[in-house]
């Protein structure tokens, strides 16, 4: 008898470990689901309010039912688009709390590059428009780079989490970027404000749903 009940501990210990680390995996699993999604409703929020205020700004805008002053939708867009940054390096940092190694180093790298890339891209095109490009370009060229550099992000967050929904988001962001610029103005702020939102928070009620996972399969 002492001999079964041993047998049955060393059965169940197995078992127990494994039930175990499901669960960790899991959680882990939601833990990263829910952060992802939450950098995407902000940015999708951060497109709709931002490029929604440039779209609607007395000067250059082309929204049919209202204008509001240039300089306070332009700031509207700044604003929005730093809270944006700033959202996705916390989420970035977060997805790696919990998490040892490599995968923990990776998160918090994948965070931080949101911030400095768009920091980057700020100065990219602060000095584009010192070198003398008119106005016209800028405002097809500025919205431009800043969704372009999205794409590649989220390009690089599906290659790095071997996640084909985050690859797809990718793609789409760079085509909404094409698309849009050979649009022109004003169209193009109306697009960004639209298309690239859509495909974001369609994306984020799938993963907080759990239909669709934040990483692939490693």
């Amino acid at each position: 008898m002492e001999q079964d009940s041993m047998d049955d501990e060393q059965q169940a210990d197995p078992a127990a470990m494994l039930a175990l680390m499901q669960d960790q995996r899991r959680r882990t699993a939601h833990w990263v689901n829910r952060n992802y999604a939450v950098m995407l409703i902000t940015w999708a929020a951060a497109w709709i309010v931002g490029f929604g205020a440039i779209w609607s700004a007395a000067d250059g805008g082309g929204n049919p039912w209202f204008r509001i002053p240039t300089t306070p939708a332009w700031i509207v867009f700044g604003a929005v688009l730093i809270a944006g940054i700033v959202v996705s390096a916390v989420a970035g940092i977060r997805s790696g709390v919990g998490v040892r190694g490599p995968s923990r180093l990776a998160g918090a790298m994948y965070g931080w590059a949101w911030s400095l890339s768009m920091f980057g891209a700020g100065l990219l095109i602060g000095a584009v428009q010192r070198a003398g490009a008119d106005a016209a370009v800028m405002a097809v060229l500025s919205p431009a780079i800043f969704v372009l550099l999205v794409g590649v992000l989220y390009l690089a967050g599906g290659a790095l989490w071997r996640s084909p929904v985050q690859y797809a988001l990718g793609i789409v962001m760079i085509a909404t970027a094409i698309v849009a610029s050979y649009a022109g103005t004003p169209t193009n702020y109306l697009v960004y404000a639209t298309v690239g939102p859509l495909a974001m928070l369609i994306v984020a009620t799938l993963m907080l749903r759990g239909v669709i996972p934040a990483e692939g399969s490693r």
